[in-house]
């Protein structure tokens, strides 16, 4: 499957779930997302207003992935990046390579909202367990330990699911579509 199949799958699945339609952009359209092959997989965060760039590198074309970028287009953040995430994980910085602390850090409840969502473990939103890891080691470990198995044989970016339903309710409320 090339590169354009996968992401016009994943696209398709997304907007399955969702509310969300991600439509070609017109002459007309001031507000626009472009898909890149830059250095990483990373898109810019929720929705900023004219362009608006994802990177998808040839190591971020896998369903989940494109997925997990096109959540942060719209808004939403690293599960594990929650200010209660301490009650459900640990963050072992010793572990984590030089210059991607940031994507371990807790943002404040201030800067966002949970629209009534409890932490989930199995987010497409959260990393695996060795995830920016310098040395091969866990950089999170879950504080339940059914869930840290998970973390060592499931990488939940591979498997796992939109789920944030309430979430994508109050950001974007159900009507026939949102075009982006």
């Amino acid at each position: 499957e090339n590169q354009r199949a996968v992401i016009a799958r994943a696209i398709a699945g997304y907007q399955a779930k969702t509310c969300i339609r991600f439509v070609p952009k017109t002459p007309l359209d001031r507000d626009y997302v472009v898909i890149s092959k830059l250095d990483g997989c990373y898109a810019d965060f929720a929705r900023v207003g004219g362009r608006q760039q994802v990177s998808l590198a040839d190591e971020c074309i896998d369903y989940a992935t494109i997925i997990h970028e096109f959540m942060h287009v719209i808004g939403f953040i690293h599960e594990h990046q929650r200010d209660d995430r301490d009650g459900y994980v640990n963050i072992l910085y010793q572990n984590i390579i030089p210059g991607a602390n940031s994507d371990f850090d807790k943002l404040s409840q201030l800067d966002l909202s949970y629209y009534g969502e409890g932490y989930d473990y199995l987010s497409i939103m959260h990393y695996e367990s060795n995830e920016g890891s310098k040395n091969g080691r866990n950089t999170i470990e879950a504080k339940v330990p059914s869930f840290d198995q998970f973390f060592h044989r499931l990488n939940p970016h591979k498997g796992s699911r939109v789920s944030k339903k309430n979430a994508g309710k109050a950001v974007y409320p159900m009507r026939d579509s949102y075009n982006l």
